[in-house]
């Protein structure tokens, strides 16, 4: 251990002989429920990005800050060591289109994981997408990507400075050029392609830009938009003007039959479920199924198989079960596929043909497969204590992929 490491508590300055900047009070005065409620700092709320007062007061806060951080002992021994700590080769999960493999890598010490493809699980690699690209501070990122189906096209999701908006572009996978597409007023929103016609998305109506970044939103709403068409001409597929405040996130079932969509109030995972038969969109236009009522449950989507829907939900199990509906018989009635157990059941896909469920066991993860009725069939070897994510795939596929982080 360095000596500089044994000092490293010793504060360079004292911290109270900072000398703060003044912050402006100004004269904003309330009644609230019979009560004035003075708030001479509103003005702080203000978008730093169009408000050139509260630029100047974050600057100026950052000058003190840093005058103090700068000089701390060990700073450079600590930064190197993290560096050392990070610089490792990462690796995205794989997501197969066609007869394509999508994934994200990172080299190790930069700022933006990259997109790479290639053809086959063994082919060569192409880089896609560099978002380390987009900007001279690395702020702008990649926050999702979604293949189409024959993995031609390939959405994506553009985040600029940690903020909650996207805009939406599309790429020619073949060309590795961008298109002219772009779609704004993008937030908390999934991107899910409906065959080659397109894909679906999540968005709110265009705001002031002034107050892009501090104001309400409202009517969330749910879109198609198809390649090579611009914003305007995107069509509504599902809103609810009545209920102003609910956001409204919509899934295409891997057979391409239905789209599910999942509507929420807050962020409690509390949600009302709709099917759209896409078999009779000609006929009925994007005409919505309500399937759940009430902002009651959580209810996830697990896959969808011709007549019927697969979900998990915590509807009379608080430690969540696997349940069906089928969608052609004459009443709404719930199948339950997997039962509560003393574990909780956080996620499940149907792949080659079984369902690969990942349950919680004491804070660990354990992953079981079983056949499309119910009945245990392995788990699956972790080798340690960990936690496991991903398993994405199609009810045909054969193969799944999965990332593990080891807690020993």
């Amino acid at each position: 251990m360095p000596a500089s490491m044994n000092r490293a508590s010793e504060p360079a300055q004292n911290i109270t002989a900072l000398q703060y900047p003044v912050t402006e009070r100004v004269p904003v005065v309330e009644e609230k429920f019979g009560e004035r409620v003075a708030d001479p700092y509103r003005w702080l709320e203000n978008d730093v990005r169009q408000d050139p007062r509260v630029a100047r007061w974050v600057d100026a806060q950052n000058r003190v800050t840093r005058s103090y951080l700068d000089t701390l002992p060990a700073r450079d021994w600590f930064e190197k060591r993290i560096a050392r700590l990070i610089d490792y080769e990462r690796f995205g999960i794989p997501r197969k289109a066609g007869d394509t493999y999508f994934y994200e890598r990172n080299s190790g010490l930069q700022n933006q994981s990259q997109l790479f493809m290639r053809k086959g699980l063994n082919g060569r690699p192409r880089l896609l997408v560099d978002p380390n690209t987009w900007s001279a501070d690395g702020t702008d990122a990649l926050s999702g990507w979604e293949p189409s189906e024959s993995g031609r096209l390939l959405a994506l999701s553009v985040q600029h400075a940690g903020s909650d908006w996207r805009t939406l572009r599309l790429l020619d996978v073949r060309k590795g050029e961008m298109l002219a597409d772009r779609v704004d007023w993008v937030k908390f929103s999934a991107m899910s392609w409906v065959g080659a016609e397109g894909f679906l998305y999540s968005r709110f109506p265009e705001a002031d830009r002034a107050t892009t970044h501090t104001g309400l939103n409202f009517n969330h709403a749910v879109w198609f938009h198809r390649p090579g068409t611009p914003q305007s001409a995107d069509e509504l597929v599902f809103a609810t003007p009545d209920q102003p405040q609910t956001k409204h996130v919509a899934e295409v079932t891997r057979d391409g039959r239905h789209v599910v969509i999942l509507s929420s109030t807050g962020t409690d995972e509390r949600y009302e479920v709709r099917v759209i038969d896409l078999r009779q969109r000609k006929r009925d236009g994007w005409k919505a199924r309500t399937l759940v009522s009430g902002f009651d449950h959580d209810w996830q989507l697990v896959e969808g198989m011709g007549r019927s829907l697969w979900f998990v939900t915590n509807k009379d199990a608080p430690r969540y079960r696997l349940v069906s509906i089928d969608l052609a018989a004459d009443r709404s009635e719930w199948t339950e596929i997997i039962p509560e157990s003393t574990d909780i059941l956080r996620h499940a896909r149907i792949i080659g043909g079984h369902l690969v469920v990942s349950m919680l066991h004491d804070a660990s993860s354990r992953v079981l497969i079983y056949d499309l009725k119910g009945k245990s069939v392995r788990a699956l070897s972790l080798n340690g204590i960990g936690s496991a994510s991903g398993f994405r795939g199609r009810p045909g596929d054969s193969e799944t992929f999965y990332a593990f982080s080891s807690f020993n």
